[in-house]
C-alpha cells in the first residue's frame, strides 16, 4: 500500500457505547488521527450492543467498536442474517468487572470464609443452596455472546454454580446496569468500566473481581465492519484501522491516560466524572465505597503497533468460540471473522509511513 492512501469513502459513521474502552475512537477523533488519514469520522453513541449490531448490518453505519465475540457469533444471535461481520483489529483486552449489589454482598457475609473472588463465589454457592426455592439471584450481562457472559459464567462455574439452572441471567445495556442494581431489579452484573467503579463510588454495589484476574488479556473490543462494506471500501477500512491503532498505541503510554480521561468525560462522549473514569484507566480499583483504592495492573490493555495484542488471529477466535460452546452451538467457520491478514496490512502501512 503506497503512502498516498486514498479512501474510497471519506465521510464515516462510527458507532460506540458509553464505556471507558471506547477510548481509542475518541482519541483518534480528538488527536486528529482520522483526519491525518483523510477521514471525516462522526462518532455516534449507542445505548445497547444489539442496537449497534443492527445498525451496522443494516448499513446505517460504516463501522463500530464491538464486543470481540459478536462477529464470531453473529449466526448464533441472528440465524437468518445473510450479512457477515469481520474484524482486522482488536482494540483492547480486559476492562470488565463483576459487581454485586450491596444487599446481596451483605447477605453473603454470613457465608464468607475469606475475601477473595473465589471465596465470594463459594459463599454465593452456599447461599444458593440454603435459599433454594426462594427468589432467584438475578445477574446481568450486556449481550448473550460477550466476554462479559463468558467471564461471569467462568466465575460462577469456578464455584460449581450452574449459570443456567441456579442463577437467572438477564441482558441489559451497560448504562442501565447501575440504575437496575440500585432499584433491586438485578442483584449484580458483569459490565465494562466505568459502571463498576460508579456503583462502588455511589455505594450501590461492591466490585467482587476485575475480570483481568479471571481470564487475563481476553480480547474485549474489536473494530468491526460488514464483509460487504470492507470489499467495497478496502482503503477506507485500512485508514480506519491505521488511525485507531495509532490511538491505541498512544493510549498504551500510561502518561497519556490522564489526558484521555479528561477527553472521555466530555458531555458528547461518556458524560461522566473524569476522576472515576481515571481510576480504571490508571489500573486502580475501588472495590467498595470508602474502601482503599488499590492497584489492579492491566485492567485496560490497548493494542500497540509494536506487539501482537491487537492481532485478531484464528487462535484467539477459537479460544472465544470454545468458551461459547459451553452454552451454545457455534459455527465451525466462524473464526474466519478474525482477519490477521488485515492487521498485518495495517502494521505494514504504519511502518511505511515512518
Amino acid at each position: 500500500m503506497s503512502l498516498s492512501l486514498r479512501p474510497e469513502k471519506t465521510s464515516i459513521k462510527l458507532l460506540y457505547l458509553r464505556l471507558t474502552d471506547s477510548a481509542p475512537l475518541i482519541i483518534a477523533k480528538e488527536k486528529g488521527y482520522f483526519h491525518q488519514l483523510g477521514l471525516d469520522v462522526q462518532l455516534h453513541r449507542e445505548t445497547s450492543w444489539a442496537t449497534l449490531r443492527d445498525k451496522l448490518i443494516g448499513r446505517k453505519a460504516d463501522a463500530a467498536a464491538m464486543l470481540a465475540p459478536m462477529p464470531l457469533a453473529l449466526k448464533q444471535a441472528l440465524p437468518n442474517c445473510r450479512e457477515q461481520l469481520l474484524s482486522g483489529l482488536i482494540l483492547s483486552c480486559n476492562g470488565n468487572a463483576i459487581t454485586l449489589s450491596e444487599d446481596l454482598f451483605h447477605r453473603l457475609q454470613n457465608y464468607f470464609s475469606g475475601s477473595s473472588q473465589a471465596d465470594i463465589a463459594a459463599a454465593l454457592k452456599r447461599y444458593l443452596l440454603d435459599n433454594a426455592g426462594s427468589t432467584p439471584v438475578r445477574l446481568a450481562t450486556v449481550y448473550p455472546f460477550s466476554s462479559h457472559s463468558l467471564q461471569l459464567r467462568h466465575w460462577l462455574r469456578s464455584a460449581n454454580i450452574d449459570p443456567d439452572r441456579e442463577i437467572q441471567l438477564v441482558v441489559l445495556p451497560p448504562e442501565q446496569m447501575l440504575q437496575n442494581l440500585h432499584s433491586g431489579v438485578i442483584d449484580g452484573y458483569c459490565v465494562g468500566e466505568p459502571w463498576n467503579t460508579l456503583a462502588a463510588h455511589k455505594g450501590a454495589g461492591a466490585i467482587i473481581t476485575a475480570c483481568n484476574s479471571l481470564l487475563p488479556a481476553m480480547p474485549e473490543k474489536v473494530l468491526a465492519v460488514t464483509k460487504s462494506w470492507h470489499e467495497a471500501h478496502p482503503a477506507t477500512h485500512l485508514a480506519l484501522r491505521a488511525a485507531l491503532l495509532q490511538a491505541c498505541t498512544w493510549l498504551a503510554a500510561r502518561g497519556n491516560r490522564r489526558i484521555a480521561a479528561g477527553l472521555l468525560s466530555q458531555k458528547q462522549y461518556l458524560d461522566l466524572p473524569e476522576t472515576l473514569i481515571q481510576l480504571s484507566l490508571s489500573d486502580q480499583i475501588l472495590f467498595r465505597r470508602d474502601a482503599a483504592i488499590i492497584a489492579n495492573p492491566g485492567w485496560h490493555l490497548f493494542a500497540h503497533k509494536d506487539n501482537v495484542s491487537g492481532r485478531p488471529c484464528a487462535d484467539k477466535a477459537s479460544q472465544l468460540l470454545e468458551m461459547c460452546k459451553g452454552f451454545s452451538e457455534v459455527s465451525p467457520q466462524a473464526e474466519k471473522a478474525f482477519r490477521a491478514d488485515l492487521y498485518r496490512q495495517t502494521v505494514d502501512f504504519l511502518l511505511s509511513k515512518k
